[in-house]
């Protein structure tokens, strides 16, 4: 779902501006031929004891120092570890005296034992860095989405249930009254609406999307070259007729993209000498059809599936942000008890996500950098947003032998459009299932729904999906290809461009996300 409106990037560009100042004790040996590799010892320590402010600066330092020394390799490599120790804090800009005082702001009501224990709170985002406690840049935010009532006084406030008011005429189309959320299958068979000849996709809305990359020359450096992999849209079974309008400037595109494939790429390639004027301007426009989901399935009729098929080994395999261990197991178990259907299954995992762990912003930055995966953290913390909690539905259902993946790209509900992610189980005999539990739980947000419609908004979300989607990719953690080699760049997702520069001193596959726009034309 769509961030805080908080510039994120504006925030970042500070924090990196201020660590590149800020006068840490380097102990620097007086000549540059040693002192890189002494910093470097210093900055591998420094991030091990969780000193990542001083561990970025000493790490710059050795940058600095093997630089100087012609050590090019080396000078990359450090320069490569500042990034990573900067993304370990960059999204956690505020001490304890700040966060209170935006909670006493954002609450002017609560008393300083509430503010006192939300800030404690396990659901709390915040890290220890240099002796010091930093609290998550969107902590206001999430202490509201952890609480309904908060939320709802919220969208009261305002007049607006965002994704409710837009969609509910879809969403609970035809009413249903009550209805059991695990086990009342025979209603949902008898009073489902009528499937189209095409299956389960229906009502196709039509797409045109014009995204664009604008980076500031200066901000560049003179030699080298830029590597870009620039998302875009494929076909799926609800997301169809896939067409690529254009790519400008087609002169740096190395492959178009390939729309039949897990994950949609254009690369291309900037000779960095080439640049003139203030900005490198990259645009694409792509067109699409998108089709509301409506799954209409009999428990009874759901076949085993054949566990020797590659598909089914690649969606029940363990990976880098859908994980398998003995502690995620033992929480599916818990889930589904002796249930073995997997429809059934799959429905146990959705509604204990829905009902149980609330939507909160997450520190993907941190994460990726702390190679904490992202489904570990929603079962350590009971809190994730859309990315985290469908990677988590997944991991729950892959546990058990479910095939399940995390799909992602954006959201195009008029007038709300952003960067989203939801999930798909496979039942042999229907194919992909959608799941969105994060636009599922918006609905106790509502301030103007029903405990009745908030309940029919939520069973819409398990087996249906509105046709306001843009997919980029099949799944998370697909490998972008040609490989970016050792560059450091978020990888789990391509919904802005990744971007390689082996010439450029500074993170620009993170500092672009505020250069990077999507306009969305509706057929």
């Amino acid at each position: 779902m769509r961030k805080a409106p908080l510039s994120f990037l504006a925030i970042c560009v500070l924090i990196i501006a201020a660590l590149l100042t800020a006068g840490c004790t380097t102990g620097q040996p007086a000549s540059p031929a040693a002192s890189g590799d002494a910093l470097l010892v210093q900055a591998d320590l420094a991030y091990r004891n969780a000193n990542y402010m001083t561990a970025a600066q000493l790490y710059n330092d050795s940058y600095t120092q093997y630089t100087a020394a012609g050590n090019t390799s080396a000078a990359r490599d450090a320069l490569n570890h500042a990034f990573t120790a900067y993304r370990m804090i960059i999204e956690f800009p505020l001490n304890r005296t700040d966060a209170e005082s935006a909670v006493r702001a954002a609450f002017p009501d609560a008393s300083a034992d509430q503010v006192n224990a939300w800030l404690s709170a396990r659901d709390t985002a915040r890290i220890t860095s240099d002796g010091r406690e930093l609290f998550f840049y969107d902590t206001v935010a999430n202490i509201r989405y952890h609480d309904p009532a908060l939320m709802r006084m919220m969208t009261a406030a305002s007049g607006k249930s965002p994704f409710y008011d837009e969609v509910k005429d879809l969403a609970l189309d035809p009413p249903v009254a009550g209805r059991d959320p695990l086990f009342d299958e025979v209603k949902n068979l008898t009073l489902a609406p009528p499937v189209t000849a095409g299956g389960p996709y229906r009502s196709p809305v039509t797409f045109e999307i014009t995204q664009q990359l604008s980076l500031p020359v200066d901000s560049l450096p003179k030699t080298g070259v830029l590597r870009l992999w620039v998302p875009a849209p494929i076909n799926s079974g609800s997301q169809t007729n896939v067409t690529v309008i254009s790519i400008e400037p087609v002169q740096y595109v190395k492959f178009m993209p390939d729309t039949r494939a897990d994950i949609g790429l254009a690369y291309m390639e900037v000779p960095l000498s080439n640049l003139t004027g203030e900005y490198l301007n990259l645009t694409t426009r792509y067109g699409f059809i998108q089709h509301e989901q409506r799954f209409v399935i009999d428990p009874a009729k759901v076949r085993a599936y054949n566990t020797s098929d590659p598909e089914y080994l690649k969606y029940t395999a363990s990976g880098k942000n859908i994980v398998i261990t003995p502690e995620m197991k033992q929480k599916a178990q818990e889930i589904v008890g002796n249930e073995t259907n997997p429809y059934l299954q799959a429905r146990m995992i959705y509604w204990y996500i829905v009902n149980t762990l609330p939507y909160s912003h997450a520190p993907h930055i941190y994460l990726d950098a702390a190679g904490i995966p992202e489904s570990t953290y929603v079962l350590d913390t009971g809190i994730g947003d859309c990315g985290s909690q469908s990677m988590y539905f997944a991991a729950l259902c892959r546990s058990l032998g479910i095939p399940a993946r995390a799909v992602g790209g954006y959201q195009l509900v008029p007038g709300l459009e952003g960067t989203h992610f939801w999930a798909e189980y496979y039942l042999v005999g229907y194919g992909w299932v959608p799941v969105d539990v994060t636009i599922a739980e918006g609905g106790d947000w509502a301030y103007n729904a029903t405990p009745d419609q908030v309940h029919r908004w939520k069973e819409y979300y398990f087996g249906s999906l509105d046709p306001y989607r843009y997919i980029i990719q099949n799944d998370v953690d697909i490998p972008i290809v040609p490989d970016p080699g050792n560059a450091v760049m978020f990888h789990m997702v391509v919904q802005s461009p990744k971007i390689a520069c082996d010439t450029c001193n500074e993170d620009v596959d993170l500092l672009l996300t505020n250069n990077w726009t999507t306009v969305v034309k509706r057929g």
